[in-house]
């Protein structure tokens, strides 16, 4: 309830400082702009196969409005995260792992920052978009970090470089109580044909007092003794992605990252190939594999569509169909086992999940 009241709040702020404003005029004098933009997401999923489960079926609607100003270099922003499910996923028995990362019913504060961004540097403040192109393997897309984070880029005939370092408390949608994480990454984006560019991103995150997340986000990484978490989180991570824009938009992406507190299951791959694009061509194809092992990374911060966010190993396909300028259709196929579960009989366990998924960005 308090959430949907400063949401409220917020965009009727936002609303009200547009309204001072003399359009015309503040356009010409201070470039200022402000943008009403909305993502959607309407989904029906099937998981299959389960062990000694029932099957689970269920849908998902998710708006996500936000309100953005610009006056020059100055930013401002704030939006919402609207859920809506079949099943209460917070609702479970005790003991049992939260699989997703959001409340299936709920109402909250999404993003809520301020930021200054020129040629050469972005800086921004409070609850924002992950600034750093990460993969799922690392960072769950529903999730924003909430601190600050700073970015130097620079460009020439040579490609684009930039460098991000960003500090974050108490960024998952859930309850991680007072949990710190910091990234520092690095990118270079480099030219390597008439319509081929090569970019290579590479970053260090380390999550810190992580001991008193909620217990149900602690999901499948080795626990102490007494419950807690066995290991720290300091993890190194390698991206390389191919991306060429011909008639036909082909993406490869390479991803190796290693957790240097351990010895053993600290380490993830992610592997992916793209072909299209629902945005400048009619359909987009994507096929995934990826292999990540137990404690990679922590867990809680991963991604959810792969039933696991640690010690799995799967594959997925994903053709998506665009419906309009502004949104597609996708039919998505998952095929993944818990290769680290502690139990041998189940590490052969392969599940499926089938989604059919119908997306908005406006």
């Amino acid at each position: 309830m308090m959430k949907s009241v400063c949401l409220a709040l917020a965009l009727g702020l936002l609303a009200a400082l547009s309204e001072a404003q003399d359009p015309t005029t503040y356009q010409v004098e201070r470039e200022y702009k402000l943008q009403l933009k909305a993502e959607a997401l309407l989904r029906k999923e099937w998981t299959r196969n389960l062990f000694a489960d029932p099957d689970q079926d269920r849908w998902r609607v998710q708006l996500r409005p936000r309100l953005e100003a610009s006056v020059r270099w100055f930013r401002l922003g704030v939006g919402g995260d609207f859920n809506h499910s079949s099943d209460k996923n917070v609702e479970l028995a005790p003991g049992l792992p939260l699989r997703d990362n959001y409340d299936s019913r709920d109402a909250r504060l999404d993003l809520a920052f301020a930021g200054l961004e020129t040629r050469f540097v972005r800086i921004e403040g409070g609850r924002f978009r992950m600034p750093v192109a990460l993969t799922e393997m690392l960072w769950d897309r529903d999730l924003r970090p909430q601190g600050a984070a700073v970015t130097v880029r620079t460009s020439g005939n040579s490609g684009r470089f930039s460098a991000t370092a960003l500090g974050a408390r108490g960024s998952h949608s859930l309850d991680d109580d007072d949990a710190e994480m910091l990234l520092l990454s690095a990118t270079a984006d480099l030219p390597s044909g008439p319509k081929t560019r090569l970019e290579l991103t590479g970053s260090y995150l380390a999550f810190r007092k992580i001991a008193g997340i909620e217990p149900r986000l602690r999901r499948q990484n080795n626990r102490a003794a007494g419950g807690g978490f066995a290991h720290d989180y300091h993890v190194l991570d390698g991206i390389v992605r191919l991306r060429n824009e011909g008639n036909v938009p082909t993406q490869l992406v390479a991803e190796y990252s290693k957790n240097t507190s351990v010895d053993t299951q600290g380490r993830g791959l992610w592997l992916a190939v793209i072909l299209g694009s629902v945005k400048a061509s009619r359909s987009r194809l994507e096929y995934t594999y990826a292999s990540v092992d137990r404690d990679a990374t922590l867990a809680a911060y991963a991604g959810d569509d792969f039933f696991w966010q640690t010690g799995w190993e799967g594959h997925r396909g994903d053709l998506g169909v665009r419906a309009s300028d502004r949104s597609s259709l996708h039919a998505i196929a998952q095929l993944i086992r818990f290769k680290d579960a502690a139990r041998t009989d189940e590490q052969e366990h392969w599940i499926r999940r089938y989604r059919v998924e119908l997306r908005f960005d406006y």
